[in-house]
């Protein structure tokens, strides 16, 4: 597999800001604010120290050095930092992990692993199962009134 050249485009999602929702991006992904939901980058995904994410990351290269409450699927090399935090699975094909990191799950490395595909909906980490469910709601009931809102 060739080297994939990163953008010079970045998506910053800076300190003190907060996005509940997935985030999917062709470009590379930096963020230092608090997300939940899941992240999908086409290049690379840095989750720098004041970082915080509830979901999933998907990416070619990732690079956590704070908090992740997800799984973490990544297709190239993974950088766990002295002061990263990382609650979920990991998938990935090459992994560093740095002295005082702190891993919380199953991990899975090498070249030949399956990455599984990461295809969610909604931030509340729903699985494909999910998805597929209806939520039936009560039936109309109708008065003398037409459709009026109280």
């Amino acid at each position: 597999m060739a080297a994939i050249t990163p953008s010079t485009h970045i998506t910053q999602i800076k300190q003190g800001s907060i996005i509940t929702g997935n985030l999917k991006s062709s470009q590379s992904i930096r963020v230092d604010g608090n997300i939940t939901g899941d992240l999908l980058s086409d290049e690379k995904i840095i989750i720098g120290i004041n970082g915080e994410i509830g979901g999933n990351l998907r990416g070619i290269d990732i690079t956590v050095e704070g908090f992740v409450n997800g799984d973490v699927m990544c297709k190239g090399f993974l950088h766990v930092t002295k002061s990263a935090k990382i609650f979920g699975k990991i998938y990935a094909k090459e992994i560093s992990i740095e002295k005082g990191a702190e891993l919380n799950g199953k991990v899975n490395v090498g070249k030949e692993i399956e990455i599984p595909e990461l295809n969610t909906s909604s931030p509340s980490r729903s699985s494909s199962q999910d998805k597929t469910k209806s939520i039936s709601s009560p039936p109309e009931k109708k008065d003398n009134y037409g459709s009026v809102a109280w």
